[in-house]
């Protein structure tokens, strides 16, 4: 009766332990997906923080040149679309 119970005992740990590991590398799975996912989530916030840095150094260039009279005519022309009195602008269509 004894070698029943024991090899009974025995078969229910070891799926207890099978059923334990299978969850564990279910658990570990996932971990490793998040993980991975969570690398390609830093990695473009990275990108998106190198971009954002660059626009900010460029926006201070600009300030640091307000004052100039080039810089100033430069944005008149081509974020505003004005001219110089008298001057004639063409605008090409096509080619």
């Amino acid at each position: 009766m004894k070698k029943k119970q024991k090899r009974a005992s025995g078969f229910l740990t070891g799926i207890l332990l099978l059923v334990v590991l299978l969850g564990v590398g279910i658990q570990l799975y996932r971990m490793q997906e998040q993980l991975k996912t969570a690398r390609a989530e830093e990695e473009a916030l990275a990108q998106e923080i190198a971009q954002v840095e660059k626009e900010n150094a460029q926006l201070q260039e600009d300030l640091d040149n307000a004052d100039n009279p080039e810089l100033i005519e430069e944005i008149a022309r081509e974020d505003l679309g004005m001219v110089v009195q008298g001057e004639m602008v063409f605008n090409v269509i096509g080619g």
